[in-house]
C-alpha cells in the first residue's frame, strides 16, 4: 500500500468535536445543499452569476460521475468510514473536492476580491480534508478531484473569457443551444460506463437541460426581488423553500409511480430546472407587477 492509499494516520486525528465539525463541512458537498444553494444564489445573489455557476457545477458533477464509474476504484476500507452517505459509489476522483474547486473557485473569480479568493481556498481545503478525515477517500482520490476540478474551472473560464466564443454562444437561439446540449448529452449517455447498479444520472442530465432552457425562455432576464434587503432575503428564502418541495416531488414521484425509466427521470429533472429558472422568476415578476407601488416595495 502506497502513501496515496494509506489511511491509518487519520485515526489519530479524530476527536468527537472534529467528527461533528467535518460531518457538517462534508454536507456542503452533497446534492441537497448544492442545489438549494444554487437556487438561493440565483434568486438573491445574481442570476447571471449563478446561472453560469450552476452550468459549470453540473458539468463537473456529470464528468465526476462518468469518471467514477469508468475507473471503478474502491473507497478505503469501511473500518475508516464515518460518512455513511456514499452508498456503493466509487472513490476516484473525489466528487466533493472537484465540486468545491469549481463552485467556490468560480464564485471567487466572479467577485475578484482578495477576501473571496481566501475564503474559497479555505472552503476548498476544508471540503477536501473532510473526505480524508471521514475516511471515505484517500489522498489519491482527493488529489485527482483537485486536478479535474481545476481543469473544469480553467476550461470554463477560458471559454467565458474568449470574446469570440462568448459572442457566438450568446447569438445562439434557444432551439440551437438546446439541440447542441442535447447532442452532448446523447454522447454522454451513449459512452457512459454503465454496469450493474451504476447508470448515468439521468435526473441530473435533465436538470442541466432545464436550467439552460429556463434561462433562455426568460430571455436571460435578471431576477428582481422587491423591497428592502430583509424583504428580499425573505422572498429568496421562500422561493428556495418552494424549490426544495419541487426537488422532492421531481425526484421521488417517478419512484412512487414505479417508473425507473431513463426518459422519465430525464424529463422530471428537466421540469425541475425549468421551474426554478423559468417558472418561479416568471411568477415573481408577475407578483412584482401586481404589488407595484405598495408601501413595502418602496
Amino acid at each position: 500500500m502506497t502513501v496515496w492509499q494509506q489511511m491509518d494516520w487519520v485515526l489519530h486525528l479524530r476527536t468527537p468535536f472534529f467528527n461533528g465539525f467535518f460531518e457538517l463541512v462534508t454536507l456542503a458537498g452533497y446534492p441537497l445543499f448544492l442545489i438549494m444553494f444554487l437556487c438561493f444564489g440565483y434568486f438573491a445573489l445574481g442570476s447571471k452569476r449563478f446561472f453560469h455557476t450552476a452550468m459549470l457545477l453540473m458539468a463537473a458533477g456529470l464528468l465526476n460521475s462518468w469518471l467514477k464509474d469508468f475507473g471503478q476504484d474502491p473507497r478505503p476500507d469501511a473500518l475508516y468510514a464515518l460518512d455513511g452517505r456514499v452508498g456503493d459509489s466509487y472513490g476516484w476522483p473525489s466528487g466533493h473536492t472537484q465540486i468545491a474547486i469549481v463552485l467556490w473557485g468560480y464564485l471567487a473569480y466572479t467577485v475578484r476580491q482578495t477576501w473571496a479568493y481566501v475564503a474559497a481556498a479555505i472552503f476548498i481545503s476544508l471540503q477536501g480534508f473532510s473526505r480524508l478525515y471521514l475516511g471515505v477517500h484517500d489522498l489519491g482520490d482527493v488529489f485527482w478531484g483537485f486536478v479535474f476540478g481545476v481543469g473544469c474551472l480553467a476550461a470554463y473560464i477560458a471559454v467565458e473569457s474568449h470574446e469570440q466564443s462568448r459572442t457566438r454562444l450568446a447569438a445562439l437561439s434557444l432551439p440551437k443551444i438546446a439541440l447542441t446540449l442535447l447532442a452532448f448529452q446523447v454522447l454522454y449517455v451513449a459512452f457512459y460506463p454503465s454496469h450493474i447498479g451504476h447508470s448515468a444520472p439521468y435526473w441530473f442530465i435533465g436538470l442541466t437541460m432545464g436550467w439552460l432552457v429556463g434561462r433562455y425562455w426568460r430571455g436571460h432576464e435578471e431576477v428582481q426581488l422587491p423591497g428592502p434587503l430583509f424583504v428580499q432575503l425573505a422572498v429568496a428564502a421562500g422561493l428556495t423553500g418552494l424549490s426544495f418541495v419541487l426537488m422532492i416531488v421531481t425526484t421521488r414521484l417517478p419512484r412512487a409511480l414505479g417508473e425507473d425509466n431513463a426518459l422519465v427521470q430525464y424529463g422530471f429533472g428537466t421540469l425541475f430546472g425549468m421551474a426554478i429558472i423559468g417558472l418561479l422568476p416568471y411568477l415573481l415578476a408577475k407578483a412584482n407587477q401586481i404589488f407595484a407601488g405598495q408601501k413595502w416595495q418602496a
